[in-house]
């Protein structure tokens, strides 16, 4: 996964305003569906070329330059919808992916891009102003299920979780969602003090029932911190 930048922070906000997916906008700009699901995941293009930045400015009503390396968001004179209600405060959609981080042995394959089976299932409609208390970048969280035993019982297999996929180093220590090697998992990990060349971490679980392990740094994928879960009643 690349890192966010300006560009791709930029079109995540945008998208989350319009309340529409990167599919979506991918067909508006006359690209494949999966064309922004690769450039935000997987870094293909790196940049975006001048003939989709300028389709991008005229589909949300902004200067091309918003998707340049360094640019800041500025709005033009066509505002988003959401900036035109003024009856209800800015919400932010959070998708949901059809992924499963298994609270347990974690042998589930993941999917990284739409094309391998990574697409939105859902959206979660919430404020930004809340949202911002849990993260600096809103648009850059996703919920995904819990599947497994191996958490509980502080997340039980089924709920849903809030991932927080801007915070990608195990500092500091919480419950983090990543790739070990086997699988995707939904674990404790914390940096093993004084480990270094290489960095390592140890990888737990909540049920004592379940070892700890340890992995490189450089070996694993961190996909996000868990910021948050819905519990029903």
């Amino acid at each position: 996964m690349p890192d966010f930048d300006k560009p791709r922070i930029n079109l995540l906000k945008l998208i989350a305003d319009y309340e529409t997916d990167l599919s979506t906008v991918s067909q508006a700009i006359k690209r494949n569906h999966a064309y922004l699901q690769q450039y935000i995941n997987r870094g293909s293009p790196r940049q975006l070329g001048e003939a989709e930045r300028e389709l991008l400015g005229k589909h949300f009503g902004v200067s091309p330059d918003t998707f340049k390396s360094g640019a800041e968001l500025v709005l033009s004179s066509n505002p988003s919808k959401r900036a035109q209600d003024n009856s209800a405060p800015p919400q932010t959609a959070i998708p949901e992916y059809d992924i499963a981080a298994a609270a347990g042995h974690g042998n589930f394959p993941i999917a990284t891009s739409e094309q391998e089976g990574l697409r939105a299932v859902d959206h979660w409609s919430l404020p930004r102003r809340y949202l911002a208390a849990f993260s600096e970048h809103p648009e850059l969280l996703a919920v995904i299920k819990v599947a497994g035993d191996s958490m509980e019982p502080d997340y039980q297999a089924g709920e849903r979780v809030l991932v927080d996929r801007s915070h990608v180093l195990p500092s500091p220590p919480g419950v983090y969602v990543l790739w070990d090697g086997l699988g995707l998992v939904l674990k404790r990990v914390e940096v093993i003090f004084g480990s270094e060349d290489p960095v390592m971490i140890r990888i737990s679980s909540i049920n004592q029932a379940y070892g700890t392990y340890e992995r490189a740094l450089s070996e694993v994928h961190i996909n996000g911190r868990v910021v948050g879960k819905w519990v029903w009643k």
